[in-house]
């Protein structure tokens, strides 16, 4: 595959549907010069939906859903590798630095898509879920199974490295096939609408925003560490993703037509 052909892969479906030739086309004619404006291109249409243009019936809907899904696949990775934290709680008993889970929870369970209740939906939804996620579920059964054996505490150098790296693969792997998940299962399950996702993203993103302030308070009262200093960064980027392209999503339902 060349390089333009994969540049041009970047860009939203619905602008690849109908640009993508043109685009892999003028990427080859301008050379390496062109990549990082064409990169920059993609960027910016993935956070600003309301210029993708028309498209098959709920294709954008279904892209937006799976899109919204990948930052929560992302947001869970990265405080995944901060916890455990002080800064950030999921706990009742800490209130304080809990409160920006609220708005985040809130922005997936209105971006999640609904089952339709019927005997043929429910089937093909357990069909396409079990198909999806048994290599991901066998990975983690490995996983658990040595966690459990007790291996993991008594493994050390290059050992210890492929063992890290397998959990981590692993929590990645599943990550990746949940998102495909969410882009499979739309014709069993009613997605949600764009006013719907527009809220959803918002939300998620002024969670994220309020965990990254909350982690950036806590780094600057006991010191700048590096490691912290990228997890507020990386929180900071998947904010500012879910709120732009929730922003727009936002503008361009209440631009006429």
């Amino acid at each position: 595959m060349s390089a333009a052909t994969l540049l041009a892969r970047l860009y939203p479906p619905a602008v690849r549907e109908r640009w993508g030739v043109d685009i892999s086309r003028e990427v080859s004619a301008a050379g390496i010069r062109s990549w990082p404006d064409t990169l920059a291109g993609a960027v910016r249409l993935w956070l600003h939906p309301s210029d993708w243009g028309e498209n098959r019936s709920g294709q954008t809907r279904r892209v937006l859903t799976v899109m919204l899904f990948a930052v929560v696949a992302a947001t869970v990775l990265a405080l995944r590798a901060v916890t455990p934290s002080a800064a950030l709680t999921a706990d009742v008993a800490h209130p304080a630095t809990s409160l920006w889970l609220a708005p985040l929870l809130a922005g997936v369970a209105l971006g999640a898509p609904l089952p339709r209740l019927r005997p043929a939906s429910l089937r093909q939804l357990s069909v396409v879920a079990v198909r999806t996620l048994a290599a991901p579920t066998a990975a983690v059964g490995i996983l658990l199974t040595v966690a459990w054996s007790g291996v993991a505490e008594h493994v050390t150098g290059p050992a210890d490295l492929a063992l890290v790296g397998y959990y981590w693969a692993t929590l990645a792997f599943l990550a990746v096939r949940c998102c495909t998940l969410v882009g499979r299962i739309s014709t069993a399950t009613v997605l949600p609408s764009t006013r719907r996702l527009s809220a959803a993203m918002l939300l998620f993103g002024l969670g994220l925003a309020m965990a990254a302030g909350q982690n950036l308070l806590a780094d600057a009262r006991t010191g700048l560490h590096p490691s912290g200093l990228a997890a507020t960064a990386v929180l900071a980027v998947l904010a500012a993703t879910a709120v732009i392209a929730g922003h727009d999503l936002h503008r361009g339902e209440r631009t006429p037509h």
